[in-house]
């Protein structure tokens, strides 16, 4: 059962990536299921433009290897049941937890980022 804290590293395209879970699971009624808002984290690359509102650093994280930021742009609500199919069949992977610290200051990004879609913010402010 995913919980507000935990962390699951997720495919897409060519990479896995680690997204933070932003909540215990909820009801949502848009999608009429339990869901939670996950929030991955994309390595600083320089010379391109990223999302400041959160920066991570090596030793925030044990997945975090360099400079990363939390990509609020791609902030998505999941469904529970989703997830746990996912990881039932090895797609997904559970990380460790991580420290209230870090989650703080993840949760925190959501109010200053200006890239947060407006359905993830509306979930963020009633559930997080």
């Amino acid at each position: 059962m995913p919980t507000s804290k935990g962390t699951i590293l997720i495919p897409a395209n060519s990479a896995s990536h680690l997204h933070f879970i932003c909540n215990d699971p909820v009801f949502y009624p848009n999608k009429g299921k339990d869901c939670v808002l996950l929030v991955n984290i994309s390595s600083i690359k320089q010379g391109m433009l990223h999302d400041t509102s959160c920066v991570l650093d090596v030793g925030d994280h044990p997945f975090i290897k360099k400079p990363s930021f939390i990509y609020y742009r791609m902030a998505e609500i999941y469904t529970v049941a989703g997830m746990q199919l996912q990881v039932a069949e090895g797609n997904y992977s559970v990380r460790e937890d991580c420290c209230d610290a870090v989650f703080e200051k993840i949760l925190h990004g959501f109010s200053l980022s200006e890239e947060v879609k407006f359905k993830v913010l509306k979930f963020y402010q009633n559930h997080c």
